[in-house]
């Protein structure tokens, strides 16, 4: 007997079984596609969420001058950090299987929101450490990426990646909004009151997103994944019917298997999936954890500095809507291949602005940089899908993303190793460009499209 469940590009033909089922939940009598309020409650979750992850470039600042502590001991901080989420992923993904992605979300921000309020009261780095490193971490892996990406896989299968792509631009929202908002307060009622003040609005946020808003299935409220048959397929043009994208299966075998963690991880594309997640890590975070510390130490105003961070995050909104269509019709690789040129040209413009030290050069680079940073956030899901979207997808993406945890950890660490041993960014910003070329290099041989693809269709 043939024991295999329908897998991610499938669900909508179980779906459409359920759709007549009748239901008295408020939401069903919407006259839209409940998947779009999905969609706007992860770009709320995530933009709270992450906030407080890179909000730590500003806190960083104020911590080194406080309490003088060395760069790498002290981005260490960050790099327990970015291990603790990653590994948390794996377990908020099996938790969102069995319990739901919004309760696990709302628990998340509960923890995160303690997190925080310890934070306050630090007096040693090995406080900050736990605080931080352990205990906010561990919230940010059950409020964060992995329940929203869960979530999401269930009501869109086709626009998957730009539905992706509009929820990580919360990320850039929350980067934009709250990262100014931290350095206002740090600048004028120190850090600790930031941070109690930043765990206020995470709790307040996450936890009614979390509980009203995302949780169900298409099925539940007589929809369909992807609002099929909500809306009209559009005008016909000349006569013919509108083109439509479908999911193309390439590799019928292998998208046919019920995927596993275990099964996923006896394969040679989840270990190239996770190097490509561990060196884009490495790269990104290299440079986001220092990037504020280098411009101070080059002269630039605090104030500016911290604000390139929030030009990054608003830039990054529209970046990556971009990138997440751009990978549903121009193909995933050669989508992350041009954000990492982005980001590789990013560095260039950094070290440059030591040499030419005016505005429009740090400008330039805050522009170019949120265009490369972008690419990641709707990539990651869409790929790890096409190779192994069905039941345990959740699982399964927060195993592989462990990886880019680690890749982040090592990434901030090592930026401020360097620099204590060296006295410069310069070694560091070198490697950032070599583990990015690296990363976008080992996705053309992990090759989703040889498994799935979206393709247009009449």
């Amino acid at each position: 007997m043939d024991r295999r469940r329908p897998c991610l590009s499938s669900i909508g033909q179980e779906s459409v079984r359920h759709a007549n089922r009748p239901s008295r939940d408020w939401r069903a009598s919407l006259p839209f596609f409940y998947g779009w309020l999905i969609v706007a409650g992860s770009v709320a979750a995530l933009g709270l969420t992450y906030s407080v992850m890179y909000s730590f470039a500003v806190f960083y600042v104020a911590l080194l001058e406080e309490f003088a502590w060395g760069r790498g001991e002290a981005a260490g901080v960050y790099s327990v950090f970015m291990i603790v989420a990653g590994a948390g992923a794996a377990g908020a993904g099996a938790l969102c299987d069995r319990f739901g992605p919004g309760r696990v979300i709302a628990c998340g921000g509960t923890w995160l929101a303690i997190g925080l309020l310890i934070c306050s009261q630090v007096e040693e780095l090995w406080q900050l450490y736990l605080a931080f490193g352990v205990f906010v971490a561990f919230g940010v892996s059950l409020a964060g990426w992995t329940p929203c990406v869960t979530m999401i896989s269930r009501w869109f299968s086709v626009r998957l990646g730009v539905a992706l792509g509009v929820a990580s631009a919360g990320i850039g929202v929350g980067i934009m909004v709250v990262v100014p908002l931290v350095q206002i307060l740090i600048s004028n009622f120190g850090w600790r009151t930031a941070y109690f003040w930043l765990a206020g609005i995470v709790f307040l946020g996450l936890l009614p997103v979390g509980l009203i808003v995302l949780r169900g299935r298409p099925e539940d409220l007589g929809q369909k994944v992807d609002g099929v048959g909500l809306v009209a397929a559009g005008p016909q043009r000349d006569g013919k019917p509108p083109t439509r994208k479908e999911i193309e299966v390439v590799d019928a075998e292998w998208a046919g298997r019920e995927w596993t963690v275990g099964m996923a991880a006896r394969t040679t594309r989840c270990w190239l999936l996770a190097a490509v997640k561990l060196l884009g890590g490495i790269a990104t975070q290299m440079i986001f954890v220092h990037q504020v510390v280098y411009l101070v130490d080059g002269g630039y105003d605090r104030m500016l500095a911290a604000s390139m961070v929030g030009l990054i995050g608003l830039l990054s909104v529209a970046a990556k809507v971009f990138w997440g269509w751009a990978a549903d019709n121009i193909g995933r690789e050669i989508t992350y291949t041009l954000g990492c040129a982005a980001m590789m040209l990013a560095v260039g413009l950094l070290a440059l602005t030591r040499v030419l030290p005016f505005s429009g050069i740090l400008y330039l680079y805050a522009v170019v940089f949120a265009i490369g940073y972008a690419v990641s956030a709707p990539l990651w899901p869409v790929v790890t899908s096409d190779l192994f979207a069905g039941r345990h997808f959740g699982a399964i993406y927060g195993f592989i993303n462990i990886f880019n945890g680690f890749g982040n950890a090592l990434g901030a660490w090592l930026g401020g190793y360097v620099y204590d041993l060296t006295g410069s960014y310069s070694i560091a910003f070198g490697v950032a460009v070599v583990a990015k070329a690296a990363s976008a290099g080992a996705l053309w041989i992990v090759a989703p499209r040889k498994v799935r693809r979206v393709r247009r269709s009449h």
